[in-house]
């Protein structure tokens, strides 16, 4: 299924939960932020707090954003 969700006013928090835990329920995640800084700091909680991989990370849909992708960790 595909869907979309506005996170953009929920708390950096909140918005890495719904991420994660999408993620470990065994869909690919994908993400924009504004730049490498913040996509660094959302990947290293989404792995501190979820079991989710990174599927792939490149350029956004806007100049200079940051398209990231996370997934389940397979076993």
């Amino acid at each position: 299924m595909t869907g979309y969700a506005d996170l953009a006013d929920y708390p950096e928090a909140e918005q890495i939960d719904a991420i994660g835990m999408l993620a470990a329920q065994g869909s690919i995640v994908g993400f924009v932020v504004d730049d490498e800084e913040k996509a660094d700091r959302y990947l290293i909680q989404l792995h501190a707090r979820h079991r989710v991989r990174l599927v792939g990370r490149g350029p956004g849909p806007v100049a200079g954003s940051i398209l990231v992708r996370v997934g389940p960790i397979e076993s």
